[in-house]
């Protein structure tokens, strides 16, 4: 039985770390497309600029 849990535990792990990739690639398109979308817009006020530090 430990057998099997410990190679199920691999597997899952995997999936995690796919996830986690998806999920930081996502971050990082959402960012860059709010950053072009506040250099295309002069009117972004510098409160929001403030709030990414």
């Amino acid at each position: 039985m430990t057998a099997k849990k410990s190679d199920m535990r691999p597997a899952v792990n995997e999936e995690r770390l796919k996830r986690e990739a998806k999920a930081l690639r996502a971050n990082l398109a959402k960012r860059k497309q709010q950053q072009r979308s506040r250099k295309s817009d002069p009117k972004a006020t510098a409160t929001d600029e403030k709030s990414e530090d």
